[in-house]
C-alpha cells in the first residue's frame, strides 16, 4: 500500500506556531488596509514579546490538549476521508501546474487558530480544528496550492522585480482553480479574498483560455 503522503495530525507545538502565523497575518493585513475587524485580544498579543506571546497562546489552549481521545478522533476522521481523495487529488494538481509534488511527508496539523498558515521547508500547514472533515479538506487542498507556488512559481516571481505583498497576492489569487479543476474534490467553493477579486477574475479569463499555469502566471504579472 502506497505511503500516506498528508497526514492529519495533533501537535500543540504547530498549534502555537500556527496561532503566531496568524497574529502575523492579521498585523500584515491591517498594515495593508485590507478590510479587517480590529481584534484586541491580538492587539494586547502584539504588544507582547514573542516569548511572551507563545505564552500566553499555550496557556489559553492547553485545556484543549486534555481532550486527547477527542482530538485523536478528530484526526482519524480527517485522514480516513483525505485518503479517498489523495492519490488523484495530487495527480490532478501535478497535471495542472505541470510539476511533481515535491514533497513526500507533509503534516495538516489541525489547529485552534481561526487563520490557517502552513511552513514550506518544515512541511506542515494548518487546518481548524473545530471543523468537519470536509472544510478540512478543502482548506488542505488551498494549502498545498500554495506549496505548489513556492516551489516553483515564487522566483519566477521575484525575479520579475514583484514585491513580496504583490507575490503573496498572486499566490492566494491562484486558489481560484481549485473552483475551476478541482471542484469534484471541494465540498465548498475556493472564494479567496475580497481584495483578490480582480486578480482572480484575470486568472480565471486567462485559463479558460489556455489551460497553462506558466503563461497565466506571466500575463498576471504583467499586468
Amino acid at each position: 500500500m502506497k505511503k500516506q503522503i498528508i497526514k492529519f495530525v495533533i501537535d500543540k507545538n504547530l498549534d502555537i506556531e500556527n496561532h503566531l502565523i496568524a497574529l502575523n497575518a492579521y498585523k500584515r493585513n491591517i498594515d495593508r488596509g485590507f478590510p479587517q475587524q480590529i481584534i484586541p485580544a491580538n492587539e494586547n498579543l502584539l504588544k507582547l514579546p514573542l516569548i511572551k506571546r507563545k505564552n500566553v497562546i499555550r496557556k489559553n489552549i492547553e485545556y484543549l490538549y486534555k481532550k486527547e481521545r477527542q482530538l485523536k478522533s478528530l484526526a482519524q476522521d480527517i485522514n480516513k476521508e483525505w485518503l479517498k481523495i489523495e492519490k488523484d487529488f495530487i495527480k490532478k494538481l501535478e497535471q495542472v501546474h505541470k510539476h511533481r509534488f515535491p514533497h513526500k511527508s507533509v503534516k495538516g496539523v489541525l489547529s485552534s487558530a481561526d487563520k490557517f498558515g502552513y511552513k514550506i521547508k518544515e512541511e506542515w500547514f494548518a487546518v481548524k480544528m473545530f471543523s468537519n472533515k470536509y472544510i478540512a479538506i478543502d482548506t488542505a487542498m488551498h494549502e498545498l496550492m500554495h506549496f505548489m507556488f513556492h516551489k516553483y512559481y515564487w522566483e519566477k516571481c521575484e525575479n520579475s522585480g514583484l514585491s513580496e505583498n504583490k507575490i503573496w497576492d498572486i499566490k492566494e489569487a491562484f486558489t481560484v482553480l481549485l473552483n475551476l479543476e478541482f471542484d469534484k474534490f471541494l465540498f465548498f467553493p475556493d472564494y479567496g479574498r475580497a481584495p483578490h477579486n480582480k486578480l482572480r477574475r484575470l486568472i480565471e479569463k486567462s485559463w479558460k483560455k489556455n489551460r497553462d499555469f506558466d503563461k497565466t502566471l506571466s500575463l498576471v504579472i504583467k499586468k
